[in-house]
């Protein structure tokens, strides 16, 4: 009998794990455990934090697609050089408060039935005590329960005449408290629900309860001070706090804040939805436009690997570009969200441990909903479902966490000659690919669009409700941090900044970041060279170290930084080909350098960073930033510092983006969506010459949507 040829068990090597590859892992650590394969203190009740895929090298998975020569792959560090097809694991002993990561190699090959592979674990890593790997859902959803029946909670809802059985609570990260240390905490915020559906963030209390995660004690109950009416500041410090002698309780609001449609009803009698807008339908009578094989999506000379993980949601790989001619062109090798941070404005004791960080504390990808047609997208959709491990083991899947279809997206170009009235217009179209995420009170939505020009945009929607503590009856808001949304409703000031990784491999692995500049002349009004003062020009500055190319934005200069292949011309130009980063909603972390916040998320510190490629340097934020204090040379930041040069290398840009949110009353009782983008574009990549195949290639594509037909560029 001849042996079965084995093949791949997996259509991509950036494919997220199967149900079956995560119960694969999930035995296998078992196995281990029970054979007494780890050391140090037993393992009384192992629960699954995390299971992911360890992604394989990128020059074996560059080698795999083709994309590249051995020898253009020379430089690519990092030692995983074969498609191993692995699990990262993260697990938790809640009895001894000890947390483990281990490495399983799963099945690669598929092989008959009596030759069959086992998953083994080949890494095995006891952590520190201190460190703990991010919140997961099911702890955050224990934490209501916990308040729900515990006696101090009882005690302190009855103090100011509310039902224990009728809070909500949200579970938060604590961020750093050093009264706890090696327990693994949640802090609660918390609500008094008035009736079932009723918008429950209209309605918070006074009090903050601090539970350990393993065991459900309640450690600490803290009561924020009340804002000064004197000139006098309130305590910052958990020193200046007695939570077992509190100071003066109140109840929450009581006045409905509504936003469903059934609870307003019920508020207000009459009431009825706006009725005036007529229908509109989006339809595709042919179908879309683009083909997807396994994770793979290919539309308009683009083509995408569609990865989701639990932390970072959507990561797009082997981005690339066919042109024609010059074949299929590569773009960027990974593209995903890597960090983010949500730093609150108040600094009274306990306020200031409110800035999640929704990516590493919690995993954003975990909290993915699950989208629905005609309310999420429109159209004709394919939707992509996401799998992930419970604590016990088993399997939890998202349906519907991603959504890939196309939109119009208005003009791609216009032109009328005013000699003749003759206009022309193309439209544009997009290929978006989307996920939104619930994160407590706030929605995020990541849209990846790629567009007919050959741009990329990231745009994410920030929306939910904003977060809320309330007044005293008599209190006065701080408005230096806060704003009264509604009577005895404050909302605080806060920021979301959002680290890009962005690995590039523009047109090959060896890149350059140049920062583009926009400048008046240097010559005065009068001179020679700018008699009128006019002038103005771009300075092009190269980053050839990473401790150089650190940089925040400067709108007073148009800054935008250039990812350039030193190697290839433009044929045009003479200058390097290349792709700009380019956005305007870069604003600077507010908190101030040696603050918790800053120590904790160093890729907020500036707008720009550039490092070395890294098989391992994935989250600016390092690996494990639930309860970590961070430092001044901690993870992005500590990569930096090892000043490696950046020029004509496999680099990594960190461009972080973001919003500072001044709460206001509009935003209340739920948020309109606040847009925030990043974009993508090419700068000197494209040939658009009168050559006969890649103009007329070119411009079948962009008059697609066009009014006048193609036989007019015969």
């Amino acid at each position: 009998m001849n042996s079965p040829k084995s093949v791949h068990n997996f259509a991509h090597p950036l494919d997220p794990l199967s149900s079956q590859e995560i119960l694969a892992a999930v035995a296998a650590v078992r196995t281990y455990i029970s054979n007494g394969g780890h050391e140090g203190k037993p393992i009384e009740r192992p629960l699954f934090n995390t299971i992911s895929l360890r992604e394989p090298g990128k020059y074996a998975v560059l080698q795999w697609s083709g994309l590249f020569r051995a020898e253009e792959l020379e430089g690519v560090r990092g030692t995983r050089q074969h498609l191993r097809r692995q699990a990262d694991v993260h697990l938790i002993c809640p009895a001894t408060s000890q947390s483990f990561e281990a490495i399983v190699d799963l099945p690669s090959n598929l092989k008959d039935e009596s030759d069959q592979v086992t998953a083994i674990v080949i890494s095995w890593t006891a952590l520190e005590e201190l460190i703990q790997p991010s919140l997961q859902t099911e702890e955050l959803l224990w934490a209501e329960d916990v308040c729900k029946h515990n006696p101090r909670v009882k005690a302190a809802c009855e103090a100011v005449g509310i039902d224990q059985q009728s809070i909500a609570v949200d579970g938060w990260c604590v961020g750093v408290d050093e009264r706890f240390p090696g327990r693994r905490l949640q802090q609660c915020l918390v609500f008094n629900r008035s009736r079932p559906g009723d918008n429950l963030y209209a309605h918070p209390c006074d009090f903050i309860p601090v539970i350990d995660s393993h065991t459900g004690e309640v450690l600490v109950i803290d009561y924020p001070h009340t804002n000064p009416t004197t000139a006098t500041p309130a305590p910052s410090s958990a020193s200046a706090h007695a939570s077992s002698d509190p100071r003066a309780r109140f109840a929450p609001p009581s006045t409905p804040h509504n936003y469903l449609p059934e609870q307003i009803a019920l508020d207000e009698p009459g009431w009825k939805v706006r009725d005036t807008l007529k229908p509109l339908h989006v339809v595709q009578p042919q179908g879309v436009s683009y083909r997807i094989q396994g994770r793979v999506v290919s539309w308009q000379n683009w083509k995408v690997h569609v990865g989701f993980s639990y932390r970072e949601g959507l990561v797009l790989s082997n981005v690339t570009y066919d042109d024609g001619a010059k074949g299929e062109r590569p773009l960027f090798y990974r593209l995903s969200v890597a960090e983010m941070v949500v730093p609150y404005a108040k600094t009274v004791f306990p306020h200031h441990r409110k800035h999640a960080f929704d990516t590493g504390e919690y995993g954003i990808g975990a909290l993915a909903n699950s989208l629905a047609l005609g309310c999420d997208c429109l159209g004709s959709i394919t939707y992509l479902d996401a799998d992930f491990v419970t604590r016990a083991g088993g399997i939890e899947t998202i349906k519907s966490a991603i959504c890939i279809h196309e939109e119009d997206a208005g003009i791609l170009h216009k032109h009328t000659d005013f000699r003749d009235l003759r206009a022309h217009v193309a439209r544009n179209r997009k290929l978006v690919i989307s996920s939104i995420c619930t994160v407590a009170n706030y929605e995020y939505g990541f849209y990846f669009n790629f567009a007919l020009d050959g741009s990329i945009e990231l745009e994410v929607k920030a929306t939910g409700i904003i977060n809320t503590y309330p007044l005293a009856p008599s209190e006065i808001q701080d408005s230096a941090h806060e704003v009264e949304v509604a009577p005895r409703i404050a909302a605080q000031h806060h920021q979301h900044l959002f680290s890009l990784r962005v690995d590039p491999m523009i047109d090959g692995i060896r890149n350059t970041v140049v920062q583009v500049d926009s400048v008046p002349d240097d010559e005065p009004v009068g001179s020679d060279s700018n008699f009128y003062g006019n002038g103005f020009k771009t300075v092009k500055t190269s980053f050839r170290t990473s401790r150089a190319a650190v940089a925040d934005y400067d709108a007073s200069k148009a800054r935008c930084w250039t990812i350039e292949n030193p190697a290839k011309q433009h044929y045009a130009t003479r200058q390097n080909i290349g792709y700009k980063i380019v956005s305007k909603d870069m604003p600077p972390m507010l908190a101030k350098p040696g603050s918790m916040v800053w120590k904790r998320a160093p890729f907020a510190r500036h707008n720009m960073f550039v490092t070395t490629y890294d098989e391992d340097e994935i989250y600016p934020s390092e690996v494990h930033i639930n309860q970590n204090p961070g430092g001044e040379n901690f993870g992005l930041a500590k990569w930096v510092a090892r000043d490696d040069v950046v020029e004509n290398e496999d680099i990594v840009c960190w461009p972080c983006f973001g919003v500072t949110h001044i709460s206001r009353p509009e935003d209340w009782p739920i948020m309109p969506v606040e847009i925030l983008r990043i974009h993508l574009k090419p700068s000197g990549f494209f040939d658009v010459r009168l050559d006969p195949f890649p103009v007329r290639r070119w411009l079948n594509i962009i008059l697609e949507e066009s009014r006048i037909g193609r036989s007019e560029f015969n």
